[in-house]
């Protein structure tokens, strides 16, 4: 084959250069520009650089490798000036009509449309930690959008949890709401709009029930066994079927006591039965004897409208004796309506009454005492030796004493050493002078109605 190889300033030129067989290997210290093709089945060692239309080997080991597009650095690296330009680069395996990717795209980020495939026992790492193996996420995977997960083996949440918008743990206040958001105890289910609440409100107490308005109920075998109605009766058994048994191996202690049974054996006790009865911490209703009665150590208090009966007879009421009663002691009584006696009456002491007519138009009532007849103001009231108002010992020389203010003619007349400072006064009122001196005034009259109102003195007292 024709071949031109010529050799310009240490650089080897070669037009066509085949070597069919081995003969060595070829070796060169400087440039070689091959314009055609070189096929070698040996090595072919370049210290400087080789340009080449087409290179075909089954090895290729350079330093620095300089495409159409420039210098790429070092192998491996793809240098660009702006990101624009490096979008698009990277590596590229095409078969067939496959083809798979891994390439540089702008965000700064690498892309490949073929999945990663690491070795049995490795993982992925970021900043040399694991995030993901085969079998676990990495321990700094602490959040994630996953919406289902396998079956757990365990499970830990430090925080607040809603599972299936229906469970919902409140870590705050140590609660579980099922059914609601905001559980008002340790476990609170709500559920046909019946609130139902498991927890202990303080402490020493647990409690179990509802804490809406609604009942609660006990059940087996699907029947209510003890309900508890909204009310605070309690319910004992089925109240269409019944079967409800209560057996108290112990004390039971009632407050009240009520039977809707239409028929019930009395309490029967045995024996004579003195001494036997109701017991409520040492207050007795029991039998006693000689003679034989019932004896009660505290009062007997009936209803309203009830009354003590004898032998069928009407005995004592809440107003009145019967009237089989005919004998008593009594001595007192209240305010009597009227009184008939049909023998000799001795009063030994004072009559009191709410009211007493003693003659015509005179009434003394417990509030006032009342001479005259409204309805009839025409008639005189006279008054035969002196009268006194409000005074102890009044003087026997006068024939009128009044301790106080007093009103004629709808004027009020009071007195004082000054003109008053206090009190409501109408026009014409009148003060009158305790303390008179020369140049001062008899008293003063009200010409300002007010409390006090305005005042001036009147009468002047002359000097001596």
């Amino acid at each position: 084959m024709a071949q031109l190889l010529t050799i310009e300033d240490n650089t080897v030129v070669i037009s066509n250069l085949t070597l069919s067989t081995t003969q060595g290997e070829i070796s060169h210290t400087g440039d070689i520009n091959l314009t055609g093709s070189i096929n070698s089945a040996t090595n072919v060692s370049v210290t400087g650089a080789l340009s080449a239309h087409t290179l075909t080997v089954d090895t290729i080991n350079v330093n620095n490798l300089i495409t159409a597009n420039g210098a790429l650095g070092n192998v491996g690296s793809w240098i660009y000036s702006t990101e624009a330009e490096l979008n698009g680069k990277g590596f590229n395996w095409t078969w067939g009509t496959g083809q798979a990717q891994l390439i540089y795209r702008t965000g700064n980020r690498i892309w490949t449309n073929a999945s990663f495939d690491v070795a049995s026992g490795s993982s992925y790492n970021i900043d040399n930690i694991p995030v993901i193996s085969a079998s676990a996420l990495g321990s700094t995977i602490t959040s994630s959008n996953l919406t289902k997960v396998g079956t757990l083996n365990n499970l830990t949440v430090s925080g607040d949890t809603t599972l299936g918008d229906f469970a919902h743990f409140n870590s705050t206040l140590n609660r579980i709401g099922l059914g609601t958001e905001d559980p008002v105890s340790a476990i609170n289910i709500i559920e046909n709009n019946v609130s139902i609440s498991i927890g202990s409100p303080k402490v020493g107490l647990a409690t179990f029930g509802t804490n809406s308005n609604h009942d609660t109920a006990i059940v087996t075998d699907g029947l209510a066994r003890i309900l508890v109605k909204n009310t605070g009766e309690v319910n004992i058994g089925d109240p269409v079927n019944g079967g409800g048994v209560l057996n108290v191996y112990g004390t039971l202690n009632v407050t009240n006591m009520v039977s809707n049974v239409e028929s019930i054996n009395s309490v029967q006790f045995s024996g004579a039965g003195y001494g036997l009865g109701l017991v409520w911490n040492n207050k007795q209703l029991i039998l006693s004897n000689n003679p034989d009665r019932i004896l009660s150590t505290e009062h007997i208090d009936i209803g309203a409208e009830k009354c003590y009966y004898i032998n069928g007879q009407l005995a004592l009421s809440s107003t009145s004796l019967g009237q089989g009663i005919i004998y008593s002691n009594l001595v007192t009584v209240g305010a009597l309506q009227s009184l008939s006696v049909t023998g000799a009456t001795t009063i030994a002491g004072q009559l009191t009454a709410n009211t007493i007519s003693v003659v015509d138009n005179i009434t003394s009532s417990s509030a006032s005492i009342q001479i005259g007849d409204v309805t009839n103001q025409t008639k005189p009231v006279r008054v035969f030796g002196p009268l006194s108002v409000n005074i102890n010992n009044p003087d026997p020389t006068l024939q009128f004493s009044v301790n106080g203010d007093v009103s004629l003619g709808n004027k009020r007349f009071t007195n004082s050493t000054s003109v008053p400072t206090t009190g409501i006064f109408q026009i014409g009122d009148i003060c009158w002078n305790t303390a008179p001196q020369a140049g001062s005034y008899i008293g003063w009259v009200c010409v300002t109605a007010g409390s006090p109102g305005h005042w001036i003195g009147f009468g002047t007292i002359a000097a001596q």
